[in-house]
Order: C-alpha cells, then structure tokens, then sequence
C-alpha cells in the first residue's frame, strides 16, 4: 500500500491554517474539481456551545468553506445528522455552526434525518449486521465529501474523529441500529459504501474527559491536520495528544478493508512534526479498574471499548449519589467461557453481545459497544437494556440528557478541583519535611 500524506498545521489564524493544511496536500485546486457539488460533514451531533469542544468548531467550518470556494465548486453543501434523538438544526444552531457557514456563503445546509430521497444500498463486505443501509441520494451523487470532524475523547470507542463522524450521515433507524451490532464495525461499513475525499481535522481545542459529550475538557494544541486518508489522520492525531494507538481495536480492521494506513511508517507527515506539536489529553477512562475497590469486575478478554463505558458508568454512579448503594455487585465484560458461581444474576451486569449467550443469567446489557446510558440504566433498574426504544419507553428527552450529563460534568469537575489540592498539599507537605 502507498504511504499517506497527512499534514499538521499550528496557527491562530484558522482560516491560513486550513488553507496551508491543503497546499500540504497538493492545494485546494488539486482537490476540489471545479463546477463540483461539494458536501461538507461537521460533526453538530449534540447541544453544546462552541466552548464545549463537543463539536466542530464554527471557525473551521467556516474557514474551510471559504477555502474550498477558491476551487469554484458549483456548490457547497453542509450535511449532518445529529445525534439519536437531537435535533439537527438545533445542534447547528446552539454549536453556532449554522451561522458560521451561512456567513461564510454555504449554499445549502441540509439535515440529513429529514431526507426523503433515499437510496438502499446492499453492504457486500459487511462485518457488523448493518448488510444494507439507506443513504441520501445528494450525498451519493456529490462529487466531493469533506469530512470536517473533531478530535474528542470517546468512552465507547476510545476516540473519535474521522472515522467515528462519518457514522453521522445516516438517519435514527440506521443509528438506532448501528448502537445494537458492533459500532466500529458498523463505523467501517458505512465507510465501505460512503467515502470521504478529504478530511480536515479540527484538533484546535481537542475534548479530553469522559468523551465524547458528558464530561469534556478543551485542552489547547493549536492544530489542524488533513488527509486524503482518514485512518491516517486518526492515527496521526491520536499520536500528536498520546493516546495509545494500542488500546484502538478497529484500526487493523480499517486498514484490512483498504480504508488507509495507521503505521507511523507509512504515513508521510508535512509541515510541523508530532514532536513540534505534542500535547498529551486527559484520557482518564483507559487507567484500570483500581480506583473502585467496592464492586467486582471480570474483564479478562475485554476490549478498550466496554473498559472506558465502564469506568465512566462508576463515575456516572458517583455523581448521581448511588454509587455506594450498589457496590458488591459484579460487572462482566468480555467474552467468557463461564460465569462465576454464587452471585445472584441480580447483583451480576453483563455488558456487551460477546456476552448474550448468558442472557437469562444475570442482568443484560446489549451491543457492541452497548449505549453510553445502558450500563448506567442496567444497574439503577436491575433489567435487561438491549434496545435503544428500551430508554424510548422510559420517556427520557435529548433536554433530560443534556441536564444529567451538566451534573456529571459539575461532579468531574468538583472531583478534579479536590484532587488538585491534595497533589498540591502532597508537594507542599514534601518540599517542608
């Protein structure tokens, strides 16, 4: 396979940093075909303001707009799907994403929920159960699709950026579904029918924390990176912030299917190296489970994925005062052989599909990696959640989510501030003996 050309850029001028990003690249000119229809895919998935880092941010989208309109595209279009649930204008509205591009002349802003025009398309090589899905015909038929993702921290699927945000050009049906197989999976199936030509990574503020939308801390880095390969601009952004390429399951799989390389030598970087621009992020969900004594975890053979929803569900626990009234109980993920014996299938959470074989023997918590709520749910309601229509039924409102998850963030928040002054009374206590 040929080697990627990926490019880094620091500044604080986005619009400068966009365009340099693609003269890396070969130039605007050399990507965009002129008298195109280009679709533009931020990631607006949730109701967070452009502080939050909880999605693009509104400088990039619309610096790399005005960029892209110096090849002479025939139009540029911004598509999204927000989140299961959210309203897509509203995210655009509230993430200040939709004014940005309309200021910086966009043609059309579409959401892609309210697409009627469908196309099914068969996914031959699937490898989740995602074997056909319904896309928007403008989308098939653009000429050009930016990917314009954020880097965050992901307690489902350790990270996300270029890969994860292409999962947002399908409607809540295919979402819904998408949370019920295995979701990396599925992220790379819907990349084997729909592809981007270009991603530009907005790495300016990446979200470290509890990822990708609860609990998040902006950590500065200054950056855009872009690529024609989006496993290669994955890969090269979780090196620039050190996450642990190790801990990503899926990038053998995107790299088997052809998507790209994630090898470090095989990716050309241009412009600053990671060296220049290294800036390790809070990842606090891949640290182990020794920082909660009181409940029972089995999780020999598990995945980084179901690790950090678990740890993050401790924290989530913490936070809503319930914590201590259900410790003792045992949480299982992974695949396992046998479940130990002598604990009451009411005090044993079983979370993820590699454990469904054992439905009926302790509490069941579906999908690969399951929702982020599911475990949290599991454990408060001690039933089974393998349904997204499981949390339907229960009424809850994307306004109700937004709500719990500010407390969650208020209660990391409090918790980091404590920590801090112990380290510094720990220092203080050490420089006087």
């Amino acid at each position: 396979m040929q080697k990627s050309i990926v490019s880094i850029v620091k500044g604080t001028d986005v619009e400068k940093m966009v365009e340099e990003a693609l003269s890396l690249l070969g130039g605007v000119n050399s990507l965009i075909k002129p008298d195109s229809t280009v679709v533009v895919k931020p990631n607006a998935g949730h109701y967070y303001p452009p502080e939050s880092s909880v999605n693009t941010s509104p400088e990039v989208v619309a610096a790399t707009i005005k960029v892209l309109r110096k090849a002479r595209p025939k139009q540029i279009i911004l598509a999204e799907s927000s989140a299961i649930a959210f309203d897509t204008f509203k995210c655009l509205e509230v993430s200040g994403i939709g004014k940005a591009a309309e200021e910086a002349g966009v043609d059309r802003i579409i959401d892609i929920k309210k697409e009627k025009d469908l196309i099914n398309i068969p996914i031959r090589d699937a490898r989740s159960a995602l074997t056909k899905t319904a896309f928007p015909r403008f989308l098939l038929e653009a000429d050009h699709i930016v990917n314009l993702p954020i880097f965050k921290t992901h307690v489902s699927t350790v990270f996300t950026c270029a890969l994860k945000n292409m999962e947002g050009i399908v409607q809540d049906k295919v979402h819904f579904h998408v949370h019920q197989t295995d979701v990396a999976a599925a992220m790379l199936d819907i990349w084997s029918v729909v592809r981007a030509d270009l991603t530009i990574a907005d790495v300016i503020r990446p979200a470290a924390g509890f990822g990708p939308h609860p609990a998040t801390y902006p950590t500065y880095v200054g950056c855009v990176v872009a690529g024609k390969d989006p496993v290669a601009v994955d890969a090269t952004t979780c090196r620039m912030v050190d996450l642990d390429i190790g801990k990503v399951p899926y990038f053998e799989s995107a790299w088997e299917r052809g998507l790209g390389n994630f090898a470090e030598d095989m990716i050309e970087i241009r412009g600053k190296k990671i060296a220049e621009v290294f800036t390790p992020i809070w990842v606090p969900y891949l640290e182990g489970f020794g920082a909660w004594p009181e409940y029972n975890f089995l999780t020999e053979n598990s995945c980084s994925c179901c690790q950090g929803l678990v740890a993050m569900t401790m924290e989530r626990l913490k936070a809503l005062g319930e914590y201590d009234k259900n410790a003792g109980i045992t949480i299982v993920i992974g695949p396992k052989k046998k479940l130990p014996k002598g604990v009451d299938k009411r005090d044993m959470i079983l979370i993820g599909d590699c454990l469904k074989e054992y439905r009926g023997q302790g509490i069941f918590v579906g999908g690969c990696p399951p929702f982020s709520s599911f475990p949290q749910s599991a454990i408060l309601r001690r039933r089974d959640y393998v349904e997204m229509e499981d949390l339907v039924r229960e009424g809850v409102t994307p306004e109700e989510v937004v709500v719990e998850e500010e407390e969650f963030k208020q209660y990391v928040d409090a918790t980091l501030r404590q920590q801090e002054r112990q380290d510094k009374e720990r220092r203080s206590a050490k420089q006087s003996g």
